[in-house]
Formats: C-alpha cells, sequence, structure tokens
C-alpha cells in the first residue's frame, strides 16, 4: 500500500503501523508499532521526551485498548532510544552490542547543558531544534546476539542483528505475518546516510539480506515507507561511497576533498550531502586501520562541504534546462537600457568584461520576459549603495548557506575585486563565529543567517546593522539576500553549469556545477 510521508501515525499492514517523522533529517526519525489483541511492541522510541511524549500520544488515542510490553531499539543512536524513560515499565530489548554503547552514552548531557557549549555546527543546530532537557537515559533490560524471536500476543517477531554496519549494534525488525520490516538507520530513504561504524561491506551485505527477506513493506530509520526497489538504489550509493573512497584514499587525497569530488549522479537529490564526508571518513578509517579520522573531527568538516570548497574536478552532470545561445541572449539587450543591457551583452560587464553571457543568465533566458525584468534588479543591486566589500560578502554567505557552487565561485572572484581578501573568503563558511571578523562583518553575516532560516532579523542584529545602514541600505540588504537565495535555487534545481571560462582557482572556491549539490 501506498504510505504518505506526513507526521504521525499510519498503519502499513493489518495491527501494523509506522509512526513517521517527515523530513527525515537529523534527529527526525521514524518508529513502529506491532499489536496483537491488547498487546503492543514498540520500535524505537524517539529523540526528546516531548517527541517520544507526542508520539506515545497519538498512538494511545488511535489504539487506546493496546498495552506497549515490549521495546525493541533498534541501534545506539540517541534519536532511537532516548524516550525510553516514557516506557520504562517495558521490557526494553536491544543488541548486546548496543547496550553496551548506550550505557556509556552522555550526548544527551552536553546537548542539554545551559549556556553556549564548544560543539560542531550540525550539533549546535540539533541544540536549537531540540529540547533535551529532561532526558532520564533507561537502558535495555534484554539483550540478545545474532537473532531473537519475540512474542506479541499470538504473533512472532524476529530480530536479526545486523550490526557492525551503520553502528556496532544495528537490528532488523521483521514482522513475517505482515512481510513487513523496520529498518531502523539500515536504511536512511531520500537522504544521505551516516555510517558511525561500518565496515561499509557489512552494510552493504545487510541490504542484501533485506532485498532477500520475504517482505514487501519497509519502514527506514529515516524518510518514507518503501519497497525493495529502493533499497537495491540505497545498496548502490553504498557501493558507490566505497568505491570512491578506496580510489581517493590510494591517492592520498584528504577526505573533504574526496567528498567535493565524489560523482552523485543519482543520488543529487538526497538530502543531507554533508553526510558524506562521515561516510568517506569511515572508509578511510577502514582502510588505515589506525580509528584515523576520528569522526568527530570529521564532525566539524560538514559545513565546509556544504560551502563550495577548494576542488576542482567535481563531476557535471548534464543541466535540467540548457542555457540558451550567447546570441539569443544578447539580442533581449535590445529590450533594456544602461547597465541592465549591458548585463546581457555578449562580452560581460563590470568584473566579468569580455566574458560572454553567463550561463545563468542564458538558462533564465529560456523565459525571455522574466530575464528581462529580471536584469535590472540584478544589475541595481550590483550598483547599490551597499558598499561592494559588504555586499559581496552577503553573497558569499548566501552562496554558502544555499550551497550553491556556482554562485560562490562568481562571487569569490567579484569579491576579490571588491576588497576581500583571500583569507576573509576562506571564513565565510565559518560564519559570524569564525575568528577575525570584525563587529560590521560580523553583524552582516549574522543578518545573512538569519535571513536564511527564519526570514527574518533578530532586534539585536537590526539595531546592529541600523546603527551604521541608512534606510536604503537596510531595504537593499533584504532584498539582496532574498534575491540571491533565489537565484541559488535556479541554479540547483536547474542544475546550471558553471561558465567554462571559469577555469583559475578563486579563493576557497570550486568549480563544477550547480547540479553537483542540487
Amino acid at each position: 500500500m501506498a504510505v504518505p510521508f506526513t507526521r504521525g501515525l499510519h498503519e502499513i499492514a493489518t495491527d501494523t503501523y509506522a509512526y513517521l517523522q517527515p523530513n527525515g533529517s537529523w534527529g527526525l526519525s521514524n518508529a513502529g508499532l506491532v499489536v496483537s489483541g491488547d498487546q503492543g511492541l514498540l520500535v524505537d522510541t524517539l529523540f526528546t521526551v516531548p517527541q517520544t511524549c507526542d508520539m506515545l500520544g497519538v498512538m494511545a488515542q488511535a489504539l487506546p485498548r493496546v498495552s506497549i510490553g515490549t521495546v525493541v531499539n533498534s541501534h545506539s543512536d540517541g534519536d532511537h532510544w532516548w524516550g525510553n524513560q516514557l516506557v520504562a515499565d517495558a521490557t526494553i530489548i536491544a543488541s548486546e552490542a548496543a547496550a553496551s554503547v548506550m550505557a556509556r552514552d552522555r550526548t544527551h548531557e552536553v546537548f542539554a547543558a545551559p549556556g553556549a557549549v564548544p560543539l560542531p555546527r550540525i550539533a549546535e543546530r540539533m541544540r536549537e531544534a531540540f529540547d533535551f532537557t529532561g532526558i532520564t537515559p533507561t537502558l535495555p533490560s534484554r539483550t540478545f546476539r545474532g537473532e531473537l524471536e519475540v512474542a506479541v500476543g499470538c504473533r512472532t517477531v524476529r530480530l536479526i542483528e545486523v550490526g557492525p554496519a551503520h553502528t556496532v549494534g544495528d537490528v532488523l525488525v521483521h514482522v513475517p505475518d505482515a512481510a513487513a520490516l523496520f529498518a531502523g538507520d539500515m536504511l536512511f530513504i531520500g537522504g544521505h546516510p551516516v555510517i558511525h561504524s561500518g565496515p561499509v561491506q557489512n552494510w552493504i551485505a545487510a541490504c542484501d539480506l533485506i532485498v532477500g527477506l520475504d517482505v514487501e513493506t519497509i519502514v527506514p530509520g529515516h524518510g518514507p515507507v518503501i519497497g525493495k526497489r529502493e533499497v537495491r538504489a540505497f545498496r548502490d550509493y553504498l557501493e558507490r561511497v566505497r568505491d570512491h573512497a578506496v580510489r581517493t584514499h590510494r591517492a592520498g587525497i584528504p577526505v573533504p576533498q574526496a567528498a567535493q569530488q565524489m560523482d552523485l549522479d543519482g543520488f543529487a537529490d538526497w538530502d543531507d550531502p554533508e553526510r558524506l564526508v562521515l561516510n568517506i571518513g569511515a572508509v578511510y578509517r577502514e582502510l588505515n586501520g589506525d580509528g584515523t579520522p576520528a569522526e568527530l573531527e570529521l564532525m566539524g568538516c560538514l559545513d565546509e562541504y556544504a560551502a563550495p570548497g577548494s576542488v576542482r574536478t567535481v563531476p557535471r552532470t548534464a543541466p535540467r534546462i540548457a542555457p540558451r545561445p550567447s546570441a539569443d541572449i544578447a539580442a533581449l539587450a535590445a529590450r533594456l537600457d544602461g547597465p541592465p543591457a549591458r548585463l546581457l551583452a555578449d562580452d560581460g560587464t563590470g568584473p566579468l568584461a569580455g566574458r560572454p553571457v553567463l550561463n545563468i543568465l542564458a538558462t533564465i533566458g529560456n523565459h525571455p520576459d522574466l530575464l528581462v525584468a529580471l536584469a535590472p534588479l540584478l544589475a541595481g543591486l550590483a550598483q547599490g549603495v551597499i558598499p561592494a566589500r559588504e555586499r559581496e560578502l552577503a553573497i558569499l554567505r548566501a552562496a554558502h548557506r544555499t550551497g550553491s557552487t556556482y554562485e560562490w565561485e562568481h562571487h569569490a572572484h567579484i569579491g576579490a575585486v571588491a576588497g576581500l581578501t583571500g583569507s576573509e573568503i576562506a571564513r565565510v563558511p565559518l560564519g559570524p563565529d569564525g575568528l577575525g571578523w570584525g563587529e560590521a562583518d560580523r553583524a552582516l553575516l549574522r543578518a545573512v543567517d538569519e535571513l536564511y532560516e527564519d526570514h527574518t532579523l533578530s532586534a539585536a542584529t537590526w539595531q546592529r546593522l541600523a546603527a551604521r545602514y541608512s534606510t536604503a541600505q537596510m531595504l537593499e540588504l533584504l532584498a539582496l539576500v532574498g534575491v540571491y537565495t533565489m537565484i541559488a535555487g535556479i541554479l540547483r534545481s536547474c542544475r546550471v553549469p558553471l561558465d567554462d571560462w571559469l577555469t583559475e582557482p578563486a579563493a576557497a572556491g570550486t568549480v563544477g556545477t550547480d547540479a553537483t549539490r542540487a
């Protein structure tokens, strides 16, 4: 049956349910419920007490006579067991390996600590997004190795240990009479997985095992309910990561650069592409055999991957909308005057003088009226009332946050002309909290982040900017960030190829195509 990927409880087979949390990114995991009469087996609790409380409330409302007597934690990541305290009276089962990790886990204390905590940015974002207060670690009361059959009323649920893979103690929850499987984080659908443990070959073998099971409906740890076709595609991804990492390791290429170079054709639309850094790093650890590079060290590189990096060999993917010939775009210049007309000319203008029509303009030119309408706005922002250096700093930060390689490459070059130093451009991915920024630059970078994340400026940021910017400059900044976020959407969605002439490295830039992260 088709199961919509919407938040809440979904019946995936008779008396068998999935609790889904879109969009399946960091901390938004799925859970399951197997029912027989008034007895229930819960597959995983959630990341926080409030999340788990909400889930259990939905289950109780939908199935008021069901009592959860058994809980299975599929593995040791917090988003699959930190809510256990709310089902503490049940028998909680996990693999022996997972339970050992859970007993040592104190990450929730770091996440719940008051005030600033030095963490990788992705961890900071999770602290901001989730309420980690009130977690009392509640460990499994029963463990096993290999396989275990568990009775739920008159039904039998089969637990199959397949770790180490994603983590050291991964477990599949097979419900034979429903032809259903709860895969835990052995499957991420619509997003890149994370190889915390490996070896990756074990994970590939687990995918083969899943495909060989008599199941029709599969609930991944993150993402929508699927069938076996998606499992095969996920297996292909793991094989490609393995093979690419072996090649780049042999060539001596550092992990972040290896991630930048990987061909994501077929997986370009998957969320959380920064996890590729961790996955390649896991393969490197296997090959090195000495525990390096450490996962925590690589966590600090995730934002670096999200920004265009320094590698210039990213494979190109065919654009979804091909740029029109330069001559066609140049012909539209007759409909405009002044700087907007020169923007569409076939010899460029400003810092790009002597260059052909940009691919972004040639792509939008497939809708001539739209391009003619946009050109004056783009030209006006390029010659606006915000100082050029600050304008380019804001655009580069927007390019980083949106993951637009194209936008980054162009404005790294333009920014250098406008007065940004190479070291300043290289620091843009670190954001307003990076070392070396003056207060004015820090406020500007924070403004871009707030507009990207919340579409509004905080009172403090507004006050700092208003102390030095005029009303016109404030309005122009809001428009600037909005327009370049919109342009990044066009670049990435249309997979606009980077212009061929842009072959010399710019500080912290990368040549490729916005298809590489589309």
